[in-house]
């Protein structure tokens, strides 16, 4: 895989990418979002699919931020933490929502994500950064 050139537009991306956790978050602990998880369990295993899809989606938006592979490991601890304390945030209010298969289902996501970013999603912040006329020539 070819080196790619971080976004330069990083605070912004950075502040989307925290928008992005809290909008996990709060699907995963407002009682208004269960609508979303009561139409992903029509599919078998949905609730996990949904766990899979959000967290490969953090893993492929921290991993376009931070490029290094030690970077990448600290974005992907961390957003394993975040997953581990949403189940744990969970465990009070309904304790057959928390589960280790849940967090097991980020972890799956990470690595998904993490695969995802070999691929040509890697520089996608960058890309749209061209696209939407943001990056700067570099000198």
């Amino acid at each position: 895989m070819k080196a790619t050139a971080a976004p330069q537009w990083r605070h912004g991306w950075l502040v989307l990418g925290v928008a992005l956790m809290a909008a996990v978050a709060a699907f995963a602990l407002l009682p208004a979002a269960r609508h979303l998880d009561a139409m992903a369990l029509a599919l078998p295993q949905g609730d996990k699919l949904l766990h899979v899809l959000a967290f490969a989606m953090l893993m492929g938006w921290w991993g376009n931020l931070y490029h290094r592979p030690r970077q990448r490991l600290a974005a992907a601890a961390a957003c394993l933490l975040f997953g581990l304390l949403i189940e744990c945030a969970q465990w009070p209010h309904d304790p057959e929502d928390a589960s280790v298969w849940d967090w097991a289902a980020d972890a799956l996501g990470l690595a998904l994500g993490a695969l995802l970013l070999r691929t040509s999603l890697g520089d996608m912040l960058t890309r749209a950064e061209r696209w939407l006329g943001l990056a700067q020539a570099r000198s």
